[in-house]
């Protein structure tokens, strides 16, 4: 069967608000549109968050926080920046597998969002006392997304 991803580069990204903190994350890109995936990979992956019309899945494979888009999947945590290439290995054969095996997969368009930072704020108590480790309840509501 043909792969789905069958070229691709890569590209280490520093984490725009911490740069210098030695985490790094993950860009593939992918020269045709993956997003025929996107409902197979909802089905298997854990955690997913996933938005058909706008073809965004966000998902965990093993311990890795993988977003895909149409033309790129980007991984979050890369510590070594040695391991980029293998990860990067790794994400896109299980990418082509589940595309080999979409045939036994039920797709699953089921849909859910990240709530908004708003959203979670209003749940916590706003007094911003500190003991969770952030300056204020909004602070922790937005990293909690």
């Amino acid at each position: 069967m043909e792969k789905l991803i069958d070229a691709y580069e890569i590209e280490l990204t520093e984490p725009g608000c911490s740069p210098g903190i030695g985490r790094y994350g993950l860009l593939i890109t992918v020269p045709a549109d993956i997003s025929d995936i996107f409902p197979y990979l909802n089905a298997v992956l854990d955690d997913t968050l996933y938005d058909h019309e706008n073809r965004i899945l966000i998902g965990r494979d093993k311990d890795r926080r993988c977003a895909f888009r149409p033309q790129n999947i980007r991984v979050a945590g890369i510590d070594d920046v040695a391991d980029a290439p293998r990860i990067a290995e790794e994400i896109v054969e299980r990418t082509n597998q589940v595309w080999e095996q979409r045939e036994e997969i039920v797709p699953s368009y089921r849909e859910r969002s990240v709530p908004a930072a708003i959203d979670i704020y209003q749940l916590l108590p706003r007094t911003n006392c500190k003991e969770c480790g952030y300056p204020t309840c909004l602070a922790f509501a937005a990293d909690a997304r």
